[in-house]
């Protein structure tokens, strides 16, 4: 016996995916998936759209809100970025080895950054910011 998609070319009535409302109609549920499809397509091309202005914006904000750089407590470069968000929210990042961490303050942050040694976190696969 072949693959289930040969058995079902042959017996398109024994495929489930063949039948709506209970009803074997193939036209219908082809007609079905190809609307679905083109939904989820035109729905991953606006989420590409919306994740692609979020990025911009952290980056835009990032770049007013760079507080200093100084040596990285996991690499020890001259490469970590901290960043003042708002008030209450300081940001480090690594830009050699990617740790990061957060904190209501400069030192807090730190902290955590350094807390984070061995983690293997690395902000630019997902960050607290």
């Amino acid at each position: 016996m072949g693959e289930w998609s040969e058995y079902f070319e042959d017996f398109p009535e024994e495929n489930p995916a063949n039948y709506v409302g209970g009803v074997f109609n193939p036209q219908e549920a082809k007609r079905i998936r190809d609307i679905q499809q083109k939904r989820e397509a035109i729905s991953k091309a606006e989420n590409a759209k919306v994740n692609a202005m979020i990025a911009k914006a952290k980056k835009e904000t990032k770049a007013r809100s760079l507080l200093e750089v100084e040596d990285c407590p996991q690499c020890g470069l001259k490469e970590l970025n901290t960043y003042k968000i708002s008030a209450k929210f300081y940001l480090c990042e690594c830009q050699d080895c990617g740790i990061y961490g957060k904190g209501e303050t400069h030192v807090q942050a730190l902290k955590c950054t350094s807390d984070a040694i061995g983690e293997f976190k690395d902000w630019r696969e997902g960050s607290e910011f």
